[in-house]
């Protein structure tokens, strides 16, 4: 089997020939066929998260080792199982959810393996779908997506999961209700999505690319703002005609983090998605006079993924389109989502690698 690895941590990906696993009793061997670029895997190939303060989480001090093979958007086929699998049919398209738990603690065990202490998440703890094939521990990781487009599916198990998680925790939103959605790269787009999906239309979307605005502006932003030129809680509280109930941060940075406290209604709500790193100050009697609420938002769960996969064949969720290339382009992938260069979601064709 082909995979592109870290063998150092900060250098470029290294490509990999090495032995197709055999599955264990309950494990399942995937022929992939795609595996999404995600941002993390820029944080993640650097080998720490950003806590702002000169502090660093490092990947190296949570037990990752090396090399390790990134990706955790995978969708593939299912090509052996184990002789404990069942429900698995050889040959059938399914999408992985890459957050595997531990399976013993008490989130495991309610399926909810996202929040796990001990998370063994595939191309971060263990490895991803930078490869042509992927050993997945267990069949109830699989999601059946035979039948969709494998290509711009396979972001569902990360960007989708993690946007529609995301906008899960609003709770029931009113028709009356403005949104906002800060940043407008894979994920947040993806956001764009779901809450089209959902029927609500007062959603703006905040960037500092117009472009990027462009592309929100097509999957169903009713205004957007460009946050470099535009003074952005002022705007923001023009157009909402007073506040936000709810905002919903894929950036993850101190600059747009800091549009809550501002720009949102009392009892408003932020939730916090993404990983730029950084930190917040935030004046605490603000948060208790006026019923702030911060929050964040692990990526999701099975049952949140093939509620997605729903979604998608009811057409209800549209699917943002996707830019196809070569497994042998995964650093290029990176980089170039590193720099900015990316409009939407980049995906790698890992089956034409099998050969």
């Amino acid at each position: 089997m082909n995979s592109y690895d870290i063998a150092e941590w900060g250098q470029p990906l290294q490509h990999r020939l090495r032995h197709t696993p055999e599955p264990g009793p309950d494990e399942v061997l995937v022929k992939l066929s795609y595996c999404g670029v995600c941002h993390s895997d820029v944080h993640i190939r650097e080998g720490f998260f950003d806590l702002g303060g000169g502090n660093q989480l490092r990947l190296s001090d949570r037990g990752t080792k090396l090399p390790l093979t990134l990706g955790h958007e995978p969708i593939g086929v299912a090509q052996a199982v184990g002789s404990a699998v069942s429900g698995v049919e050889i040959g059938r398209t399914y999408l992985v959810n890459p957050w595997i738990g531990c399976g013993q603690c008490r989130f495991c065990k309610a399926e909810r393996d996202n929040l796990c202490n001990n998370m063994r998440a595939l191309g971060l703890a263990s490895a991803g779908g930078f490869a042509t094939h992927l050993l997945v521990p267990h069949a109830r990781y699989l999601v059946d997506a035979d039948g969709l487009d494998a290509a711009s599916s396979a972001v569902l198990a990360c960007s989708g999961v993690t946007a529609y998680s995301a906008v899960q925790k609003f709770g029931r939103l009113d028709a009356d209700d403005w949104v906002a959605v800060l940043g407008c790269g894979g994920v947040g787009l993806m956001g764009l999505s779901v809450l089209a999906a959902m029927g609500h239309k007062r959603v703006i979307a905040c960037d500092i690319d117009d472009t990027k605005l462009q592309a929100a502006q097509q999957v169903g932003a009713a205004a957007v703002v460009n946050l470099k030129t535009t003074p952005g809680p002022a705007e923001l509280l023009k157009i909402s005609g007073g506040g936000l109930a709810h905002m919903v941060d894929f950036v993850g940075a101190p600059a747009t983090s800091q549009l809550a406290i501002p720009a949102l209604l009392k009892g408003g709500q932020l939730v916090v998605v993404g990983l730029f790193g950084g930190a917040l100050p935030v004046p605490l009697p603000a948060l208790a006079m006026r019923e702030v609420s911060l929050r964040g938002s692990a990526v999701g769960n099975t049952a949140q993924i093939r509620e997605l996969v729903q979604l998608v064949r009811d057409g209800k969720l549209k699917l943002p389109a996707v830019q196809v290339r070569p497994l042998a382009q995964a650093e290029e992938a990176l980089r170039d989502l590193e720099a900015g260069r990316i409009i939407g979601r980049v995906v790698l064709d890992t089956a034409e690698a099998a050969g």
